[in-house]
């Protein structure tokens, strides 16, 4: 059973797209494969494109796979629902994925998808034209409608994220009450600009743009109640929804913009350099096996994280501000095991 067989990767995606998840172990028995195989197919299906999440779904001590509903395809068209069974949607969203790659057919591709968006009255996107770029971050996935995240969040989570999409649908700007950990009173944002919705790591947050212009990350399940104003959203006419998608750390943006060097020691090159990232980031080997990682970031938080998960075998050489940030995390981090 070869994971560049088509019959076989519609099949497990449809086995994992139905009830409630499957283990990696429930899908190697299934279809009488190898564990290792069947994280072959899954990391070939979500390459191919398909919202695949096991963050939140538990059996007992197993993650439970399963797959975000294809109520729209990744190109901006909605998809059908309930018209059509969770297999022959995927079969759909397959078809899409491969007719888009082909240029000679995209003329009649675009003309049949925007009739069947039509014809089944589905609500389009935030973004309608936006084709995700391919170093989009696999645990990423857009709310393009409440069905997406149907098996994932809450009544409550659902209802914030359908006031969102009209927001964002209809351009309007919004005021809404947020809560933050260890803070005893909600807090309010006013004249927000809802840009975009997403599904990452398991939780569900939104991108909005401050008065000031200033981009921010809200965690929706914090967010208590959302009003829709009438004023419009005025986005800059440069303003581009890709830098919302394509950082290589992560969709959380902070306030600096972080060029970064990063020396690797040998043993960890080989797994830094497995991992897909965006085309302006540089890997320069050095003689000794070790390797200089350069990257431009505006996610400080989930860098940071990244570097402190190697441990001593990764060392932040360039910006010194954030050098010196990551020292004393160490420091503090080191005194907590000195006090007993």
């Amino acid at each position: 059973m070869s994971s560049d067989n088509l019959p076989s990767k519609l099949a497990i995606a449809t086995y994992i797209g139905t009830g409630n998840g499957r283990s990696i172990n429930d899908i190697a028995e299934h279809f009488g494969i190898s564990i290792r195989t069947a994280y072959r197919f899954l990391d070939r299906l979500q390459a191919e494109g398909y919202a695949l999440t096991n963050e939140e779904r538990r059996n007992g001590k197993e993650k439970l796979w399963t797959m975000l509903d294809l109520h729209s395809d990744k190109y901006g068209n909605a998809l059908p629902s309930s018209e059509f069974s969770q297999e022959e949607r995927i079969i759909l969203h397959y078809m899409m994925v491969e007719l888009k790659k082909n240029e000679d057919v995209l003329p009649s591709f675009k003309s049949v998808r925007n009739k069947l968006a039509s014809m089944l009255s589905q609500k389009s996107v935030a973004f309608p034209s936006l084709d995700y770029p391919k170093s989009i971050s696999r645990k990423l996935f857009p709310i393009e409608n409440i069905s997406s995240i149907s098996k994932i969040a809450s009544k409550e989570t659902q209802h914030i994220v359908k006031e969102l999409l009209k927001a964002i649908n209809g351009q309007n700007r919004i005021s809404m009450t947020y809560h933050v950990p260890n803070k005893p009173v909600a807090l309010e944002a006013e004249n927000l600009s809802p840009v975009f919705a997403f599904f990452f790591d398991g939780g569900t947050y939104l991108q909005a743009l401050l008065e000031d212009g200033a981009l921010r990350t809200y965690a929706i399940e914090r967010i208590e109640t959302v009003n829709i104003l009438k004023d419009s959203i005025a986005l800059k006419p440069d303003f581009d929804p890709y830098g919302l998608l394509t950082d290589p750390f992560g969709p959380f943006i902070g306030r600096e913009k972080i060029e970064a060097k990063v020396w690797i020691a040998p043993a960890q090159v080989k797994y830094v350099k497995e991992r897909k990232w965006p085309d302006d980031v540089i890997i320069r080997d050095n003689e000794d096996g070790s390797a200089i990682f350069e990257v431009t970031t505006y996610g400080e938080w989930e860098f940071v994280n990244w570097i402190l998960s190697m441990r001593a075998q990764a060392e932040l050489l360039e910006p010194e501000w954030l050098r010196n940030k990551v020292s004393a995390i160490l420091d503090q981090t080191a005194s907590l095991y000195h006090t007993r």
